[in-house]
């Protein structure tokens, strides 16, 4: 063995086809043969390379530095895309020198790569062979490296028809139990093993499924306890287990780092067995475990154990789904509503799951949180009383000391009219009076009973005009009936100016009593009840609130701004410091407590509602 070792060529294993090798590897050895190759002839090498971009330089001699030649050539071949020489120039004089020359290539898997080489070449003859051995190097390459692709394609073709097959073989039969035996059975027989196990994760704790080439077996065995014990050993690490461990797996030194004390117990009395335990993996949690045994000192490659892996990976689901489905409905339900809660509750996603319970406690607090149901309506301060002051008769206004906004009180003079005419009237009727009392002294002492009753009754006739007169300048004077404030009118400047019997003249209302008249819309007036607690706040003070207490609905309709309101009067409760008839604000009434949803959502529906019984006729 060591000599056919030393007969063997540099780069020998190149052009071996049979033998497995990495791409890159190949390529070593094949700048190995060429450097030999040229050896052969009258040249001399003296350093080659092969460099590119997804593959590392590989030099020889190892270590061997590039002359600045070799570093022209290459640049300048790189330029052009074609061969470039620098340095000696063979049979240039018969001089001795160093050529170096570049040459670009395509290697197959790498792409572009650059060859240098530098060698003695003593005459044009020897560069000829020089160039021609490089030419047929590189065809060779082409051809051995396409020809490692398609090996390794043909084996990966044959891992796929495996796959295949092992799922025919286990999907053909009905029941899980019968299906899980066969596949075990064909992996024994397809992968050379004396028995494969099948277990699946319980909890924490591994079962033992299937057996291959066993109909049924007891869980209390001794074999069956020992295979579950090895299957939980490498379910446990989450990792792939080999007995015994090769040479590769074991550091320098040291133990391998894992534990394999259950796998080698299998092996007890036949030390040639090997043993591979394969954890079940769904891409989620490991689900069980394939354990292999096989005897007569045939091991598990790793190349073997690769395809192995693959093939379990690629069966797992399946095996999954294929237990899932033969199991009672009551238990797929369990199992449902178990790994839904894993899932929920574990630790992936946590975005998302923050979200999801933020959105569940959100739409919880909608239908639980209550708030108050409230009614906001506009409102308007009156007076509990407002009159009119009309002109008592026609006449000219001679004094008018207040207008709209001017608080008075009780007694206060608003509008005089001029009253001259009847002040003269008033003096006549007096001078007349008292001209026909003598006249009636007069008829007395002459005793004339028929004069003196006339005189009388004359006299009766000029006290009724005298009244009339007194009263007219009494009415001229209009004076304010109580503490108020005049809310519209202003005949300050129309002194002197004609009005009719009848023209208004002022308005005034109470500061001491106040009502609010509130406009609900139409939507919500029946919401509206009479004894309802209520708050204004009006514009020109915002800070302040007034308590209120509804009275009446007016059951008559104002159309307003494309809206129809109703009118609700309401009382006040306590101070109504700083009101003013007129004043404008809002009025909230406190209906009753709803939950946010129904609050925020209720209108919509009810709009909802109506649509669709007006369009669809629901």
């Amino acid at each position: 063995m060591e000599a056919a070792s030393e007969d063997r060529q540099p780069g020998q294993s190149f052009w071996d086809m049979d033998q497995p090798m990495v791409a890159s590897d190949r390529l070593a050895d094949w700048l190995d043969g060429l450097f030999h190759a040229l050896s052969l002839g009258r040249a001399a090498p003296l350093r080659l390379s092969l460099d590119g971009r997804d593959l590392g330089p590989l030099v020889r001699p190892p270590g061997r530095v590039a002359l600045d030649a070799t570093q022209r050539a290459a640049t300048e071949a790189q330029r052009q895309g074609r061969l470039a020489l620098a340095g000696h120039l063979p049979g240039n004089g018969g001089v001795a020198g160093t050529t170096s020359f570049a040459v670009p290539m395509t290697i197959p898997g790498y792409g572009a790569a650059l060859l240098t080489v530098e060698a003695d070449i003593p005459d044009g003859t020897a560069l000829d062979s020089v160039l021609t051995t490089v030419a047929l190097a590189m065809g060779w390459i082409h051809a051995t490296l396409m020809h490692a692709q398609a090996e390794a394609t043909k084996g990966e073709d044959s891992v796929a028809q495996s796959a295949l097959q092992a799922i025919v073989a286990f999907i053909t039969h009905g029941r899980f139990s019968e299906a899980a035996r066969a596949l075990m059975t064909d992996f024994a027989g397809r992968y050379r093993c004396d028995r494969v196990t099948l277990g699946l994760a319980r909890g924490s704790r591994v079962r033992v499924v299937a057996i291959s080439n066993t109909g049924s077996f007891s869980r209390a065995l001794s074999l069956a306890r020992k295979l579950r014990a090895a299957m939980e050993e490498a379910f446990d690490q989450e990792r792939v287990l080999l007995w015994p461990i090769p040479d590769g797996m074991i550091p320098d030194g040291g133990a391998p780092d894992m534990i394999l004390e259950r796998q080698s117990e299998l092996t007890v009395g036949d030390t040639e067995r090997s043993v591979l335990s394969v954890p079940l993996f769904d891409g989620r949690r490991h689900r069980g475990v394939i354990l292999f045994e096989r005897g007569g000192g045939a091991g598990f490659a790793a190349d073997e154990v690769q395809r192995i892996v693959a093939l379990c990976a690629l069966l797992t689901p399946i095996i999954i789904e294929k237990r899932d489905n033969n199991r009672w409905l009551i238990i797929r339900a369990a199992v449902a509503l178990r790994d839904l809660l894993q899932r929920a509750l574990g630790r992936s996603h946590l975005v998302l799951k923050a979200a999801v319970l933020a959105g569940a406690v959100l739409v919880v607090a909608l239908f639980v949180v209550q708030a108050d149901r409230d009614v906001v309506a506009d409102a308007v301060v009156q007076g509990t009383e407002v009159r009119t002051l009309a002109a008592p008769f026609a006449g000219f206004i001679a004094e008018a000391p207040q207008r709209e906004g001017d608080r008075i009180r009780k007694g206060d003079i608003l509008v005089r009219l001029d009253d001259r005419d009847f002040i003269l009237e008033l003096t006549r009727l007096t001078a007349l009076r008292a001209q026909t009392e003598l006249e009636l002294d007069k008829v007395m002492s002459e005793r004339n009973p028929a004069e003196a009753a006339l005189t009388t009754s004359r006299l009766r006739q000029i006290d009724a005009q005298i009244a009339l007169a007194q009263q007219q300048i009494d009415r001229s004077r209009i004076e304010a009936p109580f503490d108020g404030l005049v809310t519209a009118g202003d005949m300050t400047r129309s002194i002197g100016k004609s009005v009719e019997q009848g023209e208004p003249l002022l308005v005034i209302a109470p500061l001491a009593e106040y009502r609010v008249d509130l406009y609900v819309p139409e939507d919500q007036i029946d919401l509206i009840l009479k004894g309802q607690a209520a708050v204004l706040k009006v514009t020109p003070l915002p800070e302040r609130s007034y308590a209120l207490t509804l009275r009446d609905t007016m059951p008559v309709a104002r159309y307003e701004n494309g809206s129809t309101r109703y009118q609700v009067e309401a009382r006040f409760i306590g101070q109504i410091d700083g009101l003013v008839p007129g004043m404008t604000g809002a009025v909230r009434v406190a209906v009753d407590r709803q939950s946010l949803a129904k609050l925020w959502f209720g209108p919509l529906a009810d709009r909802a509602r109506l649509w669709l019984w007006r369009n669809m006729a629901l």
